[in-house]
């Protein structure tokens, strides 16, 4: 039996995931109420939204997440932030300059780069520049299906590297096999993002956890575009579940 509360990181992506849904217009409040309430999950990371380039006057905070706006955050202690970027929107490296500023001026720990698996190769340089500004840093390869051919850049700079079931088409056995091809060119964290369209977004991250990704995303009640994510409090009890069990 696996013991996942020591085994695993998990990733909180409410705001950005649910911000599909209300155009990321969230209030301070309830900002501040969803980072209170993730102590009580013993949630590692919360994701508090995008950081788009081109400001859109119908999208809420949660889409720019702006260094202000997080500095003026009650970060509960031991929780990390991350923010997410698209590479396609992301036009050359002074975007990128514009976007963050070094890491010792800013309250975010972990910058996701979401890009398509097949494009992947072309942003080398912009986990390079994360990097020099101090940022931990994951490549997201983004709208994996069943039967997608991927090749998996093994750059030292990448901390984490995730690959997402955008389209929630995955099984436990598709999970399986694209960690076994992705193990083979890279040997540093792995994550997996996982959709519930087909209601397995828990057995598809537990069998990612069983085959060796120690970073997992969910959103409180499953929340998120499409057909949501997996739940939290699902992860959370059956994490609770198996220490119970090995006790």
């Amino acid at each position: 039996m696996i013991n996942f509360l020591s085994k695993i990181k998990i990733l909180d992506c409410t705001l950005r995931e649910g911000g599909y849904l209300n155009n990321w217009q969230f209030s301070p409040e309830e900002i501040q109420g969803y980072l209170d309430s993730l102590q009580k999950y013993n949630v590692d990371i919360a994701e508090i939204g995008f950081r788009y380039l081109k400001k859109d006057d119908n999208l809420g905070i949660c889409a720019y997440c702006p260094d202000e706006f997080i500095n003026n955050l009650q970060i509960p202690d031991n929780l990390q932030i991350a923010v997410m970027i698209k590479a396609e929107q992301i036009r050359d490296e002074k975007d990128l300059h514009y976007l963050f500023t070094e890491k010792s001026n800013s309250r975010v720990d972990l910058v996701r780069v979401a890009v398509h698996y097949e494009k992947a190769w072309h942003y080398q340089r912009f986990i390079e520049i994360l990097k020099d500004k101090g940022y931990k840093v994951a490549l997201n390869l983004t709208k994996l299906s069943q039967d997608s051919r991927i090749t998996v850049p093994d750059w030292e700079t990448i901390d984490i590297l995730y690959f997402a079931d955008t389209f929630g088409e995955l099984t436990p056995d598709d999970v399986k096999k694209f960690i076994n091809i992705i193990k083979q060119d890279y040997a540093s964290e792995l994550g997996f993002h996982g959709h519930n369209n087909k209601g397995l977004a828990l057995q598809n991250t537990l069998s990612a956890i069983e085959y060796g990704v120690t970073y997992v995303d969910s959103t409180i009640n499953g929340v998120g575009k499409g057909a949501g994510n997996l739940k939290t409090e699902d992860l959370v009890w059956k994490s609770l579940d198996s220490l119970h069990k090995i006790r």
